[in-house]
């Protein structure tokens, strides 16, 4: 018997902001036309929105726990009635999929695009330790416990779909058998947001960045340590005393906000960097397009959804040699890629770029032209491939 009933498990859905909830509403839509009936499982409040697929909300205002447990119980009850689960990040949906494997012995598809353990513990100022050091070193039992549960999480499932090759180099190295791994890269082919002009020529300031005009950088980023958005306030005044009008742009929420806020105020940097909030999908698209440069410092990517686009919109990009970037950034081809936090390299990335902006409009070019072997319809076959074959 062909398996059609799909529940997808996950813990944030649009109208929910990221790059992980991006492609999951498109996702669903074509699975419907592949056939498929689709489920969705959630947290957040109900809208009156449309879907061909049928989605199912829990409301955040429940304690964490007895949220989890809300989430399960619904889980357990959509499970009776579905085919194949598909969970989209670990712990409660994860954790929710693995419960309903065990006892209803439906097939569990696990999308990994990042290990939680790591990102619980580095958000916290636990470790300092990069991505692949702490898969080897032990640390709290706090830390350990969330280590195991992830990796029986993901052992347990019975197909992991990587969103990168380092992913799956990072999968293996928690424990996965290779054989369970299946490589699948992000896209953003579906996004149908008409870009405004990319910013080649150092003119254009983005509206209540910079009254006076003047270079505009951009990073767009969850505002954690390990995205390194202090650093690129530090070498701001070097940046200043070159070009004069520059300005930063961050975009974004987090709970470094504060901490890059005082930054800025003890920098004296108030009129030179900007805090944008949060921002939505056209808001990203603004942003981007009126960008000299799209600048991402980052510790670890597992495949950035926000590289994709910049790429897709036309700004230029500096990022760092971490994660997954190398996979999506060819240097000197497609962007440029730095070690992360090293302040030498990222003032001469930026400086060249700045300089030169023919070379800018080059690498822009060729950005959007390599976005093809980031496709959307290979996305969503190789997915249903996955499905058929459990």
């Amino acid at each position: 018997m062909i398996k059609k009933r799909l529940l997808i498990l996950t813990g944030i859905f649009p109208p929910d902001i990221g790059g992980p909830t991006a492609f999951l509403d498109p996702l669903a839509r074509e699975l419907v036309r592949n056939g498929y009936q689709v489920r969705v499982l959630t947290f957040g409040q109900k809208n009156k929105e449309k879907h061909p697929y049928r989605i199912k909300r829990i409301s955040k205002a429940w304690p964490g726990f007895l949220r989890s447990f809300i989430y399960l119980k619904w889980g357990f009850w959509y499970g009776l009635k579905t085919d194949i689960l598909y969970s989209q990040d670990l712990y409660t949906a994860g954790l929710t999929g693995l419960i309903i494997k065990k006892l209803l012995k439906k097939p569990l598809v696990i999308r990994f695009v990042g290990d939680s353990a790591w990102e619980k513990a580095s958000s916290k100022r636990l470790v300092k330790d990069d991505i692949m050091a702490f898969q080897e070193k032990k640390y709290s039992w706090r830390i350990e416990f969330y280590k195991k549960i992830r990796k029986k999480i993901l052992i347990g499932s019975d197909k992991v779909i990587a969103a990168s090759y380092f992913l799956k180099d990072l999968s293996l190295k928690i424990g996965l058998p290779k054989e369970k791994i299946k490589v699948i890269y992000n896209s953003v082919d579906f996004l149908k947001i008409k870009p405004l002009e990319p910013n080649y020529g150092g003119s254009t300031s983005i509206v209540g960045s910079d009254p006076h005009g003047g270079r505009t950088l951009v990073t767009i980023a969850r505002l954690v340590p390990w995205k390194g958005v202090d650093m690129l306030i530090e070498i701001m005044p070097d940046l200043i005393k070159k070009y004069g009008q520059i300005n930063l742009v961050v975009v974004g929420q987090g709970p470094e906000l504060e901490n890059l806020k005082q930054l800025t105020q003890n920098l004296g940097l108030k009129d030179y960097v900007y805090f944008a909030g949060q921002a939505n999908r056209q808001e990203v698209n603004d942003y981007l397009a009126a960008a000299d440069l799209f600048v991402l410092n980052t510790n670890y990517e597992g495949m950035s959804h926000l590289l994709l686009e910049a790429m897709k919109i036309g700004a230029p990009i500096i990022t760092t040699f971490a994660g997954g970037n190398p996979e999506t950034i060819k240097d000197k081809e497609t962007g440029l890629l730095v070690d992360y936090n090293n302040k030498k390299e990222w003032l001469e990335a930026i400086n060249y770029l700045l300089d030169n902006p023919e070379k800018r409009k080059e690498l822009a070019a060729k950005a959007k032209d390599d976005l093809k072997r980031f496709n959307w319809d290979n996305l969503v076959k190789e997915t249903v491939n996955i499905f058929k074959n459990l």
